[in-house]
C-alpha cells in the first residue's frame, strides 16, 4: 500500500535522524576496533559461495569511518577477479575498473575516493557481486545510505549481481523505514553475523 504524503514525510524524517545518529556512533569507534570489526566482516564475505563464484566484483572505496574495503580488494586481485568501483558523474554512478596498480583519487564535493576518470568503464550487467555501503541496515535488507540515492539508482542496473550490504553490527536496526525508490540488498553481513534476506 502506498503511504500517504504525511507517512512518507515521517519516514524521511526518521531516516534522516537515523543517518545522523549512525554517523556519530560510527565516528566514535576507535580506529583499532574499526579495523578488527572490518576484518571479521570480510572473513564472512570471503567465505561465501557468491564471492567464490564471482568473476567481476564491485567494491566501494572506503572513506573515513566506513568498513575498510582494502582486504576484499586484495583478495579479489589475488584470486584473479576483475575489480570495479563506482565513480560519481552528473547522471549518477558509473562503474569503472579498479586495477591493483591504480591509485584512487578523491573527487567531488564529498571528497569520495574513486577510480580515476580514465579508468576503463565496466558494463553494470557484467558485475556478479556488489558490496554495498550503508549507514543503517535491517534484517530484511532495507538500507539507509548517505541520502543522495546513488546506489538506489545503480543497483537495478546491476542485473545479475548479488548485493551484499556491509555494516558494523551496531548499525543493524529492527526495521528501516522505506520510501519510494529504495533498493534492498540480498545479504546483510556484519562483524557478528551474516543474514540471507528472504523475500
Amino acid at each position: 500500500m502506498t503511504p500517504s504524503a504525511e507517512e512518507d514525510a515521517l519516514r524521511r524524517r526518521v531516516k534522516a535522524e537515523l543517518r545522523t545518529r549512525m554517523r556519530g556512533v560510527r565516528r566514535a569507534l576507535p580506529a583499532e576496533a574499526r579495523a578488527a570489526r572490518s576484518e571479521r566482516i570480510w572473513e564472512r564475505v570471503l567465505a561465501r559461495d557468491e564471492w567464490a563464484g564471482a568473476k567481476t566484483v564491485m567494491l566501494f572505496l572506503s572513506m573515513r569511518t566506513e568498513v575498510d574495503t582494502s582486504t576484499p580488494a586484495k583478495a579479489a586481485w589475488n584470486a584473479g577477479k576483475r575489480v570495479c568501483a563506482p565513480r560519481v558523474t552528473e547522471s549518477g554512478l558509473a562503474v569503472h575498473e579498479w586495477a591493483r596498480d591504480v591509485v584512487p583519487v578523491e573527487s567531488g564535493s564529498m571528497r569520495v575516493p574513486e577510480p580515476p576518470e580514465d579508468a576503463p568503464l565496466v558494463d553494470p550487467g557484467e558485475v556478479d557481486l556488489v558490496i554495498v555501503p550503508a549507514l543503517v541496515l535491517d534484517e530484511r535488507g532495507a538500507r539507509i545510505g548517505y541520502g543522495a540515492g546513488y546506489y538506489d539508482h545503480l543497483l537495478p542496473r546491476l542485473t545479475r549481481a548479488t548485493r551484499i550490504g556491509v555494516v558494523f553490527d551496531f548499525q543493524l536496526v529492527a526495521e528501516v523505514p522505506e520510501t519510494a525508490g529504495d533498493e534492498r540488498v540480498h545479504v546483510v553481513v556484519t562483524d557478528e553475523r551474516a543474514i540471507d534476506v528472504t523475500t
